[in-house]
């Protein structure tokens, strides 16, 4: 079980790893481990690195989603990106949590680009028969 040391650096690292995967194939969007934290001591450096968000990710048994929140909050400061905080539980599903001031734009840009228009289509679709 990786709770101490190099297993749970390990398992932290794979899991960074997998999730830049995820984001990029998802989203078409390049993303990648954050590398200088372990380089350059880690502080203000995105787990994940990609455009606009600062992404903390945490994969324990149980993660502390408030506590990885304030570490992604405190580090985004310094590179003025949107603090989101990735866990995944063990045996569980990947979460992502963020400040509801941040994910407010995120909920409308995505509401634009795909309910509004797939309500326009069903409308123009509805008038054409």
């Amino acid at each position: 079980m990786a709770t101490r040391g190099r297993g749970a650096r390990a398992k932290g690292a794979n899991f960074e790893r997998a999730l830049a995967k995820i984001i990029t194939n998802g989203t078409g969007i390049e993303a990648r481990r954050g590398l200088a934290q372990t380089r350059g001591g880690g502080a203000e450096v995105s787990d994940v690195e990609m455009p606009l968000v600062h992404i903390e990710a945490k994969r324990h048994k149980r993660c502390n989603i408030k506590a990885a929140m304030r570490q992604a909050v405190n580090d985004s400061e310094a590179n003025g990106k949107i603090p989101v905080v990735i866990t995944k539980d063990d045996r569980q599903d990947i979460l992502v949590t963020m400040k509801i001031d941040d994910w407010l734009p995120f909920l409308k840009c995505y509401f634009q680009e795909n309910v509004q228009n797939s309500t326009e289509d069903s409308k123009t679709i509805s008038t054409d028969t």
